[in-house]
């Protein structure tokens, strides 16, 4: 497709609600996680050294490492999955001790688990194998170690570490999750409910860098610890959502609810929860198990990156309707009742509006955000070029333009006064040259 095409059908999206989020490649150096494009990414380093971790298209992203302490970073899902199928490729490039590796947490037990194909100077983990297994071409030595009184996902703990460690190193292929959980199981070392899983780079002591992509390849049977492992196919749905008792549960359905693509048991803090799908059609998101004191928040949806705010969706039946006494009929982000939010449709036109933003083309989020009423947004652009910015509201509406000249190379700045706005949602759209960016702001006075 054209980039004209591609840019009057960002517009028509805009004007339906359906901004499309095309993240420009975003560089990390402090402990962080979060979305982007479509897939959950974890960042986090002891801070010894110097680490870099880029996150790229899809599920790409590169890390730089140089005399490190110890680090772990990389993309994947928010929540894991015991049946998913993973496929990734990557250039690891290690000098010392590191490991490329499927990499995640559970809980309850708590679990820290390692499914390593690659590693640099030193095999981990340095104890005695317990057996093997066969999967996806190759054989894979089993481990248990404990850490007591560590770092982990519920601060310092003592736990159990479960691994898997490939017998010859390798950098692309296909990952089956559930041939490494059922060995673990059938040993007596059972995973709980499943926290993020990455394809991870981890370091320690060492310098490299690596590029990673990391996909799925479907699913191998039922899912775990309340995740859905999604189905393969080509549209990838994120869900952000949160309950209130953490008992909560949530389908996401397609086809006009027809079919149902997960199931998710919600924790009390804002989560991604993501699914993949080859087909088309309406998606909904369902709220299945109301009870007293379980009510359930949807902040949004992404469909393969473009972004649909739940409080701008006309159907939601289990909203609670104070003026008729009944659930449903307003625009709401909350589920108090059994129901669900209808959220549009996916179809096969929304995938060619992934444009590829360069990292040089950057639109820089240097405020807070949310961010106050006055705000500076910086950019880059590495050679002369057009740039237009301008600033839309949750309608689509254009509000303001920030720029519309052309800029040389180098570092712009320009000032957004939101004075005059209502507190909210709103969007930075940047075009230059032939790239285009949108990023998501959110105005509290």
């Amino acid at each position: 497709m054209e980039i004209k095409q591609n840019m009057m059908l960002i517009v028509v999206l805009l004007q339906s609600f359906m901004v499309v989020q095309v993240l420009t490649a975003q560089t990390i150096t402090s402990n962080q996680t979060g979305t982007n494009n479509g897939y959950y990414y974890s960042f986090w380093t002891d801070g010894g050294g110097s680490v870099s971790m880029t996150l790229g298209s899809g599920g790409n992203y590169s890390v730089r490492w140089t005399n490190c302490g110890n680090f772990v970073c990389g993309k994947g899902w928010n929540p894991g999955s015991s049946s998913r199928v993973v496929s990734y490729s990557a250039s690891f490039n290690p000098s010392g001790n590191a490991y490329l590796c499927l990499y995640g947490w559970t809980t309850n037990p708590l679990i820290e688990y390692y499914v390593v194909d690659s590693w640099g100077s030193w095999r981990p983990p340095g104890a005695s194998s317990s057996g093997t297994v066969s999967s996806d071409g190759g054989t894979y030595d089993l481990y248990r170690t404990q850490r007591v009184n560590q770092p982990s996902i519920q601060g310092t703990a003592t736990f159990y570490q479960y691994w898997s460690v490939r017998t010859s190193k390798r950098t692309s292929g296909t990952i089956t999750f559930s041939n490494h959980v059922n060995a673990w199981a059938s040993r007596g070392w059972n995973l709980g409910s499943h926290n993020y899983q990455i394809l991870a780079t981890e370091g320690y002591q060492s310098s490299g860098n690596s590029n990673v992509t990391v996909g799925t390849s479907g699913s191998s049977g039922g899912s775990s610890g309340g995740s859905g492992g999604g189905s393969s196919g080509t549209n990838t749905i994120v869900v952000r959502a949160r309950g209130t008792s953490g008992s909560e549960q949530i389908q996401l359905r397609i086809n006009n609810g027809a079919t149902l693509l997960a199931t998710w048991t919600l924790t009390t803090s804002m989560s991604n929860y993501t699914a993949t799908t080859s087909q088309t059609g309406g998606i909904t998101v369902h709220f299945i198990n109301d009870a007293n004191r379980r009510d359930v928040q949807i902040d949004y949806i992404s469909v393969n990156g473009s972004v649909r705010q739940a409080e701008n969706q006309n159907t939601n039946t289990g909203a609670w309707n104070s003026g008729a006494n009944s659930c449903g009929g307003v625009r709401s982000e909350w589920l108090h009742c059994n129901g669900y939010i209808g959220f549009g449709t996916v179809s096969k036109e929304e995938e060619d509006v992934q444009i590829e933003v360069p990292q040089n083309y950057a639109l820089l989020q240097n405020y807070p955000n949310p961010f106050n009423p006055s705000t500076t947004i910086s950019f880059e652009v590495p050679e002369n070029v057009f740039v237009s910015l301008k600033v839309y509201n949750s309608l689509g509406q254009e509000i303001a333009e920030l720029a519309g000249k052309e800029y040389s190379a180098g570092r712009h700045s320009v000032v957004f006064n939101a004075s005059n706005l209502a507190s909210g949602v709103y969007y930075c759209a940047m075009k230059a040259g032939n790239y285009v960016s949108v990023q998501k702001m959110m105005l509290q006075k």
